[in-house]
């Protein structure tokens, strides 16, 4: 847990407290919702209509002194001489004015579907520093447009001084791209009740792509959470070997009191691992089965309902029911491509790999972003012996991952067909960069090396096995056939 590092108050304007705002080590964390603060305290309830104009709705609950001031926000008040910001056609943009306004500071809104204007409810300080760092918008530059985040964030350090607050935003950023340093500051954040429950869950999510005695604790102890979110997280990205640990494990969430937590773990422990159940649990697991299966009836012309059903006919060995629903889900939306690439996945375990090859690459031309699809279709394309194909996919893949060191690995494989060696072997080096312990790569750039008759490095990377897996066989037995080939090569 972070050490709180400035607290203070909000006020109604009678001098009364409304909530203590505590300001952590990573931002402010003012937890309106847990505080009963909702939407009906800016909102009428039947037209929501603002209740107040201008600042005045925010000063319902914050101190017009403090907040309400130059001093606090730097800028011109309506009425007072300025220029207003305008477009390069001359365009006013934004009027003098608009800088003291809470909201476009703090909410700052965006225009969807073209002409329907929402301002952001998150509320949180703009951090232009944030946009340097890691891309994140900021409000500052959606009026000042032709200024950049450098030129923001200056401004901010001459009126609040240089200091920064560590920002949660960097811990998921490092998260999403597998840093190792992300481990222990993602089960801090996962595990940390200080902090926004949705930002909790966040981190669950992205700590399941690190493996670890502590990292499946910290499961464990997520799944105990007073919040269902972060329950529900747990089940569905606990990563464990064992049908038996996951049944012992999840088992009892089947009696949780949320709906959504004990449907989720039905759903993960439909299949194989139902078969472990007792007859009392599988019964309460058969409710709750049901109750998803109802859920997602009800939300079936909905494109991830009947993507939600195909994965749970995946799961009970019932792969015509699946491609029904997958197929369903593609008819309904043909851009929602989760239910493409798991189409796919089924063809591909039934043999039918054309079929599946059209699926991914339309996934891929749609969507190139979605790299993980794009590695999907290369090994597929492996699978296929297009090994051409096969190398452009999972290079795009492994450039769009770079951590994901199993792309590169398999890359390294690929381009070994195409003889493209010294691709291959930087491939191969690439993913044992990445993950150094791991015996498949070892083994990969050992053989390598031996196929080209590079005995002296394969001699080299067969005692790296030997060192770092000492019980397996294979290392010495490798070592020896090595060795034998240095002998024969003297005489």
């Amino acid at each position: 847990m972070l050490p709180a590092l400035l607290t203070e108050s909000l006020y109604f304007t009678d001098g009364q407290i409304l909530e203590e705002v505590y300001v952590y080590g990573s931002f402010t964390q003012s937890k309106m919702y847990h505080r009963d603060v909702r939407c009906s305290d800016c909102h009428d309830v039947h037209s929501v209509k603002l209740l107040k104009e201008g600042n005045d709705l925010c000063l319902q609950c914050h101190r017009a002194g403090e907040y309400d001031t130059k001093r606090h926000h730097f800028h011109k008040k309506k009425g007072e001489k300025g220029e207003p910001i305008k477009s390069s056609d001359g365009k006013v943009l934004f009027k003098v004015g608009t800088g003291a306004d809470c909201v476009p500071c703090h909410m700052p809104g965006r225009q969807y579907m073209v002409i329907d204007y929402r301002p952001d409810h998150s509320i949180r300080i703009p951090r232009p520093d944030l946009s340097m760092k890691l891309g994140a918008p900021n409000a500052c530059n959606r009026c000042h447009l032709d200024k950049t985040d450098k030129w923001s964030d200056g401004w901010l350090t001459k009126w609040y001084g240089p200091g920064r607050r560590p920002h949660y935003g960097t811990v998921i950023e490092a998260g999403r791209k597998r840093l190792p340093q992300a481990r222990k500051q993602l089960m801090r954040l996962a595990g940390d009740p200080l902090y926004p429950v949705i930002v909790r869950a966040t981190a669950l999510s992205l700590l399941a792509t690190f493996s670890g005695k502590d990292t499946t604790e910290a499961f464990k102890l997520a799944l105990m959470d007073d919040e269902a979110l972060i329950r529900r997280t747990a089940i569905d990205t606990l990563n464990l070997s064992h049908q038996k640990d996951l049944v012992r494990i999840i088992g009892p969430l089947l009696y949780d009191p949320v709906k959504a937590v004990r449907m989720e773990a039905a759903q993960r422990l439909a299949g194989q691992p139902e078969k472990r159940l007792s007859s009392q649990e599988r019964r309460v697991f058969q409710a709750a089965l049901d109750e998803f299966k109802t859920s997602m009836m009800y939300s079936a012309d909905f494109a991830f309902g009947r993507y939600n059903l195909g994965n749970l006919y995946a799961a009970l060995n019932r792969p015509e029911e699946a491609m029904r629903n997958y197929q369903a889900a593609i008819k309904i939306d043909d851009l929602f491509y989760p239910a493409k690439v798991n189409l796919a996945m089924l063809y591909n375990q039934r043999g039918e790999n054309g079929k599946a090859e059209v699926l991914l690459r339309e996934v891929v031309g749609a969507h190139p972003e979605v790299y993980d699809a794009a590695y999907s279709l290369g090994l597929l394309l492996a699978e296929m012996k297009q090994y051409a194909d096969a190398a452009e996919f999972l290079e795009g893949a492994a450039k769009g991952l770079p951590q994901r060191h199993r792309i590169q690995y398999n890359l390294g494989l690929v381009l070994q067909h195409l003889k493209r060696d010294a691709e291959a072997e930087a491939a191969l080096r690439g993913a044992l960069e990445r993950a150094p312990d791991n015996m498949d790569y070892l083994y990969a750039l050992a053989d390598y090396y031996m196929k080209r008759g590079q005995l002296k490095n394969a001699k080299s990377m067969a005692k790296q096995i030997i060192a770092k897996h000492p019980g397996q066989r294979i290392g010495h037995e490798l070592l020896q056939s090595i060795e034998r080939s240095l002998e024969d090569d003297k005489k």
